[in-house]
């Protein structure tokens, strides 16, 4: 029995040994496990954080504008009112002048009449007291004498030829002004039509042969817009447009159409930046989403409807029979090496070109194929 026992007792103790080292490898796979999930969930936070963050200084960078933008527009208004504001004091003085002009002419009318009505008054009363002192003369030569004068002197005296109509009336309703319409005019007065913003296509934009093509739309229809502008900045990093730590956009102004390319550049970033605005005669509109795109260094593709028969092309491979089909294979092992040669050569050449070309984005890929070749063809 106590054999017995003690055998089972050992067996115990080696399954129960086994058992630990299970446990010992389930719990170290496990460790493992959440050790890769915990990183990437770290990876994943970070990332996270950093695109809240590139977030939380675009919005800064957003209200910095509109404080910015704000002001100006104030700025502007003002000299808008101001201006409207110099016009109609202008206006206001010209009518104000014309008004009295117009009182000055009148009143210098009325005045020269008053004095020559005076003078003539004047002229006419001292006749009449002369006429009235003649009725007392009792010698009829005297009388008759000053009959003849009071006769001459009524006959030249001013007051019968004076005209006794006003040259001038008081009215002055000619320079009267009505404003109702130019004041309804003021009352419709608002802020200029702006575009909306357009929408950056990505499937009908292209990258390749060292340049970027890029198409947008309008959403609506809009049969006053003049112009596009176009704006693109180089970047590394992928997604939003990142504020901090960027360059500052390129502009390209007065596009007429929606599609405009770039070439002649250089891919020294891994993208660009890509944002358009619509613009009519008076005011540019709201900037569209701003785009992403990858500026790979080299995109290029065979195509293999130009290509030999007994080549095989498919995108960036060719492959090839060297005994052109015919069962030949001793006879044509060295033309098979010659023309791998030659086939290596030009790739090793074009690769040294694109190198040279590229001579700003010496790329992982490129070296690697600049490198392979010239493994192969080195002694």
């Amino acid at each position: 029995m106590d054999s017995q026992k003690y055998c089972f007792k050992e067996n115990e103790n080696v399954t129960v040994g086994k058992a630990c080292f299970l446990i010992s490898n389930v719990t170290t796979g496990s460790v493992n496990l959440q050790q890769e999930a915990l990183q990437r969930i770290i990876s994943t936070l970070a990332n996270k954080n950093d695109e809240i963050q590139n977030f939380i200084d675009t919005l800064n960078h957003t209200l910095k504008g509109v404080q910015e933008n704000s002001s100006n527009i104030l700025s502007e208004l003002d000299e808008e009112f101001d201006s409207l504001y110099s016009i109609l004091d202008e206006v206001k003085e010209s009518m104000i002048n014309c008004i009295k002009q117009e009182q000055a002419r009148k009143s210098q009318e009325l005045q020269s009449q008053i004095s020559q009505c005076n003078n003539a008054l004047e002229n006419s009363e001292e006749l009449l007291e002369f006429a009235t002192r003649s009725l007392d003369i009792k010698e009829p030569e005297e009388f008759s004498k000053a009959a003849r004068q009071i006769k001459d002197r009524v006959t030249m005296a001013s007051a019968f030829r004076l005209s006794l109509k006003p040259k001038v009336s008081d009215n002055m309703t000619h320079l009267m002004v009505d404003f109702s319409q130019e004041r309804q005019m003021l009352q419709t007065l608002k802020f200029l039509p702006v575009p909306k913003a357009p929408e950056i296509d990505p499937v009908e934009c292209l990258v390749a042969d060292n340049s970027v093509t890029v198409a947008w739309r309008m959403l609506e229809e809009d049969n006053k817009i003049d112009h596009f502008i176009l704006e693109h900045r180089k970047t590394n990093y992928d997604g939003l447009p990142r504020v901090k730590d960027e360059r500052c956009w390129e502009i390209i102004d007065n596009i007429k159409g929606t599609e405009y390319t770039l070439s002649g550049l250089k891919f020294d970033s891994k993208y660009m930046n890509f944002r358009v605005r619509a613009c009519n005669k008076a005011v540019a509109g709201e900037y569209s989403d701003p785009v992403t795109l990858e500026t790979k260094a080299l995109n290029f593709n065979l195509d293999n409807s130009s290509s030999h028969l007994n080549l095989k092309v498919e995108d960036t491979c060719v492959e090839w029979d060297p005994t052109g089909g015919k069962g030949q294979e001793s006879k044509m092992k060295g033309k098979e090496n010659k023309g791998s040669y030659r086939f290596l050569k030009i790739v090793y050449l074009l690769s040294k070109e694109f190198l040279i070309h590229f001579e700003a984005v010496p790329s992982d890929i490129f070296l690697f194929i600049y490198m392979t070749f010239t493994f192969y063809l080195l002694p």
